[in-house]
């Protein structure tokens, strides 16, 4: 099966194709009630990692490049009819960077890419991702699920997330045509601000640092979804983001 999943039209008068990359053991399916509550103007994708909703059955990958590789052969179609905007949490910000990287070089990359409650690339670089502590993932797990009946099947979706990270290599060179900005929850103990602060040397185009009044589980919230995207896509006033 495919990785993008569409819920919005992609008209011909649209003014970019915003992909929506779930943190790890997640999926997209939500995004669409914030489809229907979007501004008119962008097509809204989202990214349907295998293990999960309508990939349940499908087997995990394999690799981060598989991963990388199937979502920007995808995504080449897209970014000939309109640019590309990219919003990745947690785990997904650091796919949405490879596959920046990896279009970049094609004259294919996004626009814009947006982290959000992600530890900079260089956190990867030392975490145990092949065997990831029990500890780790269980903060991972919204706190409604963990003592769920479903808490093992979610775990088993993080675990398999988490293992494609196993021999990450931190990139020695920045994004150079993909402005990129960072957002962090004050009340988010997962990602911390300080623990995000590598991404400034991620992009020639670093665009600063937002901090929003959310957890590390609200970012896939419909409300903080669209204050973040109307700051990029729309080219909003940044301070109308969500703020404590």
């Amino acid at each position: 099966m495919t990785y993008l999943r569409s819920f919005t039209t992609a008209g011909d008068n649209a003014s970019a194709t915003v992909v929506v990359f779930p943190q790890a053991g997640a999926g997209c399916l939500r995004l669409r009630s914030t489809a229907s509550a979007l501004p008119s103007g962008p097509h809204l994708l989202g990214v349907q990692m295998p293990g999960r909703e309508d990939r349940l059955y499908d087997s995990p990958a394999n690799s981060l490049s598989e991963v990388v590789d199937c979502i920007s052969a995808e995504l080449r179609d897209h970014v000939l009819r309109r640019p590309l905007v990219f919003l990745g949490v947690s785990l997904g910000a650091l796919i949405a960077y490879e596959v920046a990287r990896k279009l970049e070089p094609e004259g294919a990359g996004p626009r814009s890419l947006v982290v959000a409650a992600a530890r900079s690339p260089e956190y990867w670089g030392s975490f145990p991702a092949a065997n990831p502590p029990s500890a780790e993932l269980t903060a991972l797990l919204h706190p409604s699920v963990r003592d769920s009946e479903i808490a093992h099947y979610a775990l088993a979706t993080l675990r398999s997330d988490v293992r494609l990270m196993a021999g990450y290599r931190v990139p020695s060179r920045p994004l150079t045509s993909t402005s990129l900005r960072s957002v962090s929850g004050r009340r988010d103990s997962v990602a911390t601000t300080a623990q995000m602060s590598g991404w400034r040397d991620r992009a020639t185009h670093y665009q600063g640092h937002q901090v929003i009044d959310a957890d590390h589980h609200e970012f896939m919230d419909q409300d903080v979804l669209i204050g973040i995207l109307s700051a990029v896509v729309f080219e909003a006033d940044p301070c109308r983001m969500v703020r404590g």
